[in-house]
């Protein structure tokens, strides 16, 4: 088979692939769970942090037992890449603190005799479904927080006329250096005078005792 034709499979084949891929969601957001003829209610938030989803629970008006033996309420997962069910943990207290390492489309509570089960039991009494973060108008829920650029601070440049009328610009390090060498040259003229001015009344002093 002729090599161009070869990769040109290949490559179709590879985009075919990229095309039919379902893009994978994160699954940051809020989850209202409710029950059908059944009292109570949870509410569940997601958030991604350091790779793991955490997520938190509160739930209102949840009778103490469902039974004698299902006495323990426990929240399961369904995962989204491939719809199985797993335990998230049990409601304590009406409160729920824990987290996953998997994408999840839907929480549900179960009322179950071993808050350890593996599987859920078939007394299913909350659900929902995992809804995006609503941050307003014309913010996307899956966008990424990213920090103002601090501006970089500009030097004022300060225009200055030579003598012969030519406008220099002027930096403000440069006026600093060109004031500081004013203030030394001044100290140096003022230390010279000062010198003279000593050795002149010295010569006076040392002519009239002669």
């Amino acid at each position: 088979m002729n090599k161009s034709i070869f990769s040109g499979l290949v490559a179709s084949a590879v985009l075919g692939g990229l095309l039919m891929t379902t893009p994978v969601m994160a699954n940051e957001g809020t989850v209202m769970m409710r029950g059908a003829g059944v009292s109570g209610a949870c509410f569940a938030t997601s958030v991604f942090v350091d790779g793991t989803y955490r997520v938190l629970a509160t739930c209102r008006n949840l009778v103490v037992a469902l039974s004698p033996e299902q006495n323990h309420y426990v929240v399961w997962l369904t995962e989204a890449d491939n719809g199985k069910v797993r335990r998230l943990g049990e409601i304590e207290n009406g409160k729920l603190a824990t987290a996953t390492d998997v994408k999840f489309t839907d929480l549900f509570v179960t009322a179950e005799s071993d808050p350890y089960a593996i599987k859920p039991s078939d007394a299913v009494l909350l659900t929902g479904t995992v809804q995006p973060i609503d941050f307003g108008p014309g913010i996307a829920p899956d966008a990424q927080i990213t920090a103002a650029p601090t501006p970089t601070p500009k030097n004022t440049v300060t225009p200055t006329v030579a003598a012969n009328g030519t406008t220099v610009q002027q930096t403000p390090s440069q006026g600093i250096g060109g004031a500081l060498s004013t203030v030394l040259k001044i100290a140096l003229f003022g230390f010279g005078a000062l010198l003279l001015i000593v050795g002149v009344f010295s010569f006076i002093s040392r002519k009239r005792s002669l």
